[in-house]
Formats: C-alpha cells, structure tokens, sequence
C-alpha cells in the first residue's frame, strides 16, 4: 500500500514539475516590465547556466515578452513548451555551443528580434524559420557559416534588420547576391545590414541593387582595396579596418543622406579637397587609427564653409591615433562650430603654425593626449597647456640669407671661369681623346716630335 502511495506521489510530482511555469525554476527570475520605453508590457524571463533548461518542458507566462536563453552550453535546440508562445517578442539563444536547430523548434508566431550569435552554427536547415515569419531582427554574427545554400531569406517580409558578423561568407558572395531572389532572398525591407570581418574582398557593381531603402551598412574588418557603389539611401557608414589607399570626393557624391561615416584604421595618407563636401547631412566623422594619415586638406568639406560655416552640419570629428603633425589654420571656422573635436594620439609640431588650435573648444577629456611631438625640447607637452611663447617658427637671419646667396654666386662665377679656362687652352687639333689620355692620370709621358741623330761617340 506504502508502494503505490510512492508511485502515485511522484507522478503527481512528475506531472507538476512538467506543466509548472519557468519563473519557478532555480534557473530563471521573471520580472514584469513596466518601462514605458518598451512596446508591450510583459514578463521578462532570464535563464543562465542551466544547459537541460529545455528539456525540462517548463512553459512561458502568459504575459512573456522576453526570455533570455544564453550562456546555457547549449548545443541542440528542439521543440520545447519555454519556445511556445504567442505573446513572446524578443528570443536570445546568444552565446552557447548551438550545432543544431529543429526545424519545428520555434513556435513564436509573433517574435520579432532572435539573437543566435556566438555559437557553433553552419547551417540552417529548411523550415527553421517557418513560424517565426514577424521576424525584424536577426543576429547570426559569430558562427561559422561559409554560405547560406541550404536556407533563403525570402518569406521574412519583415526583416529590416540582420547581422552576419565574423562569418567567413565573403567567397560565397562572389557568386550569390545578399538582396538577389535567386540569391540568398532579403528582401528590399532590409534597412540595416551588417557584414563586418566576412572575408571580402570585392563587392561588384551590382550588389546593392535591389536594396532600395538601406540605410545602415558596416563592412568593415574586411579585404576591401577600394570603395563601391553605395546605395543612395544610406545614413550609416562604416569602411573601416579595411585595406583602402585612397578616397576621393566621388567616393561619397551619392549620400546627400549620410548622417555618420567611420574610416578608421585604414591605408589612407590623405585626406583630399573636396572629399567631404557632398555630404550636406553629415553629423558624425570618424578617422580615427588611420596611422598612414599626414595630411587633411583645408578644403576637405569644400570651401565655402572655411567662410561662413552656416551649411557645415557635423557636429562630431574624431581625427585621433593618426600621424598628422599640422592642420591649415583655415579649418578654425568649421572647426571653431564642432561640439566634440578629438585630436589625440598624432605627431603634433608645435610651431607658429599650430598655434590657432589652442582656440577651439575642446572638452578637457580630450585634452591630456593632444601632445607635442616636435620640436624636441617640447616633445610630449600638452598642447592646451602650452604657454603661445613657445609656438614659435625659427626665422632665418637677413645676414644669413645674404652669404647663401654670395656662396650661390661665387659657385655658379667659379665654374664659368672653369669652362673659358678649358675653351682657352685645350689646343684646337687635340681630339677629345688626346684631352682624355692627358689628363687621365697615367704614368706614360707624351713623346716630343722629332727624335735626336747624333749617334753616341765610339
């Protein structure tokens, strides 16, 4: 009798455990939020460190927004009453060991952002995303896939957002088109797209072309030697740690709507007139690390604003970690406008013609390493809190000027004298040979012409 009561006890016991709710598991806290900041009002589920969490078939809150799955050592992912749900909206499954994911595993017809970054992926299996169509946000960046040919975007009408990161997809791209229908299938919805540390090389001429409203593009932490075409469209721009030598203003004439542009850590050595002076909507410049950079020209956001700075939109330049050693006093206008300047880390000469930059309005963060390189009794002094005696440029002596020019004068009268002393005195029918033998430095002697006859006495 004991017996039965035993059994009868832990199947009872078995039964709660599987239709219990995750808030009451030793793993997970839930908590209700009430931010106004979020769209909807829900329970917040986090869940760490627990890799059979999904095995244990615990179910979601009626209300759930969020459950956050990572960092579980997770390495399959099957159907599981915690991925069912109609109220969930954001799912982060980041930072395990994913190998696998079951087709039928999501059941979340209305989730918008998923989260499957740094794991152990490398395919996609067909259907994985079948009930999960509302999807806006995808994070596939830090896995280890090397093409997309098993898996097509085409039914996430609602994606506007994905990040693919750090996968070495960039070979795959020579032939496949992100935004292509026989491609890979994103959609033009796509409005943010980022493709960093992806192995490319090239992008050809046609590869934005169907990406009719992207507005944020980061490439950056690739192979690319040059820029490209640029959708029209973009607000956002990040080249950066790439291997690009050169820009010019066509690089950036299209982007009358780019509102931020990062070029750090590149191979440039200049910044040339012009370059900037289409992008009306710039607000935020970055080139920073770029330690080839040793000159950025006065007219590098075009002319008209080292005058009259009303059109000069950027607000924030960041030119640190360079090799600069000087900038052109014109560029104290537009600069004289900027609410954070940063001009840390370059090869600053402090001569006269540094001197204007003690003017600007630079937060006193950014004060300590704007340093002086040259010359070397003031290497390393801060720039801010140097005394304006010290930026002096050595003039040259009116006397000294007047020796150069005598040494000059003498030098040019001592080698015209050289040739009319030779014009003078090389005999006419000497051959330029003969001149050559005479003053070759030999050891021989020129013989006389006539030889004597008087014989020697017997």
């Amino acid at each position: 009798m004991r017996f039965h009561h035993v059994v009868i006890a832990f199947m009872a016991y078995s039964f709660k455990a599987e239709g219990s709710l995750i808030c009451e598991s030793d793993f997970c806290v839930c908590h209700h939020n009430n931010k106004s900041d979020r769209e909807v009002f829900g329970e917040i589920v986090e869940c760490s460190y627990d890799p059979i969490l999904l095995k244990r078939n615990l179910s979601l809150p009626e209300t759930a927004y969020t459950l956050n799955l990572s960092r579980n050592s997770l390495v399959d992912v099957e159907f599981s009453l915690a991925l069912k749900s109609d109220t969930l909206t954001e799912l982060f499954l980041n930072s395990n060991k994913i190998k696998n994911i079951s087709p039928n595993a999501f059941r979340l017809p209305n989730l918008k952002r998923l989260d499957l970054s740094d794991n152990q992926l490398e395919v996609i299996r067909e259907g994985t995303f079948d009930r999960i169509q509302k999807l806006e946000y995808l994070n596939l960046a830090n896995n280890r896939f090397n093409t997309f040919e098993k898996i097509t975007f085409h039914h996430l009408s609602y994606l506007v957002e994905i990040v693919l990161d750090n996968n070495d997809l960039g070979p795959s791209l020579e032939n496949n088109n992100l935004f292509d229908r026989s491609g890979y299938g994103l959609t033009h919805k796509i409005q943010s797209l980022s493709i960093s540390g992806i192995n490319l090389d090239t992008v050809h001429e046609n590869f934005f072309v169907d990406a009719f409203d992207l507005r944020r593009l980061t490439i950056s932490n690739n192979s690319l030697i040059s820029t490209f075409v640029f959708p029209f469209t973009l607000e956002y721009l990040d080249l950066s740690d790439n291997l690009i030598t050169e820009i010019s203003e066509e690089d950036f004439t299209e982007l009358l709507a780019l509102k931020e542009l990062k070029l750090n850590n590149l191979l440039i050595k200049d910044v040339p007139g012009f370059a900037f002076a289409s992008l009306h909507s710039l607000a935020h410049l970055e080139l920073e690390r770029n330690q080839f950079l040793v000159n950025f020209s006065a007219t590098a956001f075009g002319q008209e604003v080292l005058d009259d700075p009303v059109d000069f939109m950027l607000e924030t330049l960041s030119l640190k970690g360079s090799r600069l050693t000087s900038l052109d006093k014109r560029l104290e206008v537009p600069f004289g406008q900027l609410i954070r300047l940063d001009l840390q880390g370059n090869f600053w000469n402090c001569d006269c013609n540094l001197k204007w930059i003690q003017k600007l309005q630079i937060h006193p963060d950014l004060y300590d390493h704007i340093r002086c390189y040259t010359p070397k009794p003031l290497y390393n002094s801060r720039v801010f809190e140097l005394d304006e005696k010290y930026f002096t440029c050595t003039k040259v002596h009116r006397s000294h000027r007047v020796m150069v020019t005598i040494s000059i004068i003498s030098f040019c009268l001592l080698l015209s004298s050289l040739a009319v002393w030779v014009y003078m005195f090389l005999p006419r029918n000497h051959t330029r040979c003969d001149f050559a033998n005479v003053y070759s430095g030999a050891s021989y002697t020129v013989l006389p012409v006539h030889v004597s006859t008087v014989r020697d006495p017997l």
